[in-house]
């Protein structure tokens, strides 16, 4: 464990993030509950020990430095699957105040178990598809500061699940692998559509040589 916890700290000091040892304890929890229960439910295809480090807590991670500290965010992650990139975030930035949606119950499920095991505070868990939720819960409309997804849609999609989320003034910030332009001018015309601009697009180099891209379009109006 003790290579393990030197791999996280060593990637997140790389993102230009600082672990203190309460996150990075609750990190490692994370792991191993995600392993025992991926073994009766299917969470994720990636569950050896390193790649849950890399390609699931450090990527995660890359976002953070996208979101501003100063005050306690409203953070809302589409499609979060197994907690990934919100409930990382959490645990690395107690201050937020995270919602995580999922279509699949037995992922939900599994997050509130999550979430109580590592006595995680402003943390909803909802088990609901991301355009039908807004129908459900007008309050969400324009409410959250940032809006993430590491969702496997295309960008067009994600723009129009995430950004009416979105307050005027916060982001949405896509994760996306290293081939993006094509997705981006897809998307162009949905983005303005919804009040949003492409902000920035910014390359992120994780261990392994993985390259992935962090999309920001920034909510205008509604």
């Amino acid at each position: 464990m003790k290579n393990l916890k030197e791999m996280l700290l060593n990637g997140a000091a790389e993102l230009g993030v600082a672990l203190d040892d309460i996150a990075v304890d609750k990190l490692l929890a994370y792991k191993v509950f995600l392993q025992e229960y991926n073994k009766k439910v299917n969470l994720t295809s990636i569950i050896e020990d390193e790649d849950i480090i890399v390609k699931h807590f450090l990527d995660s991670l890359t976002v953070l430095a996208e979101i501003e500290a100063k005050k306690p965010a409203k953070v809302i992650d589409i499609g979060t699957g197994a907690g990934f990139p919100g409930l990382v975030l959490k645990i690395a930035q107690e201050n937020l105040d995270l919602t995580l949606v999922d279509s699949t119950g037995k992922k939900v499920r599994f997050l509130e178990e999550l979430t109580e095991r590592l006595e995680l505070i402003s943390v909803t868990c909802i088990h609901a598809r991301a355009e039908e939720l807004l129908r459900q819960r007008t309050e969400f409309q324009g409410n959250f500061d940032y809006a993430v997804s590491r969702a496997v849609a295309r960008l067009s999609k994600l723009v129009e699940y995430c950004l009416p989320y979105v307050k005027p003034g916060g982001e949405f910030i896509a994760m996306k692998g290293r081939n993006y332009s094509e997705e981006v001018e897809e998307a162009r015309k949905c983005i303005k559509k919804l009040g949003g601009e492409i902000l920035e697009i910014k390359e992120v180099a994780l261990p392994g040589d993985i390259m992935h891209s962090l999309i920001k379009i920034k909510k205008t109006r509604f």
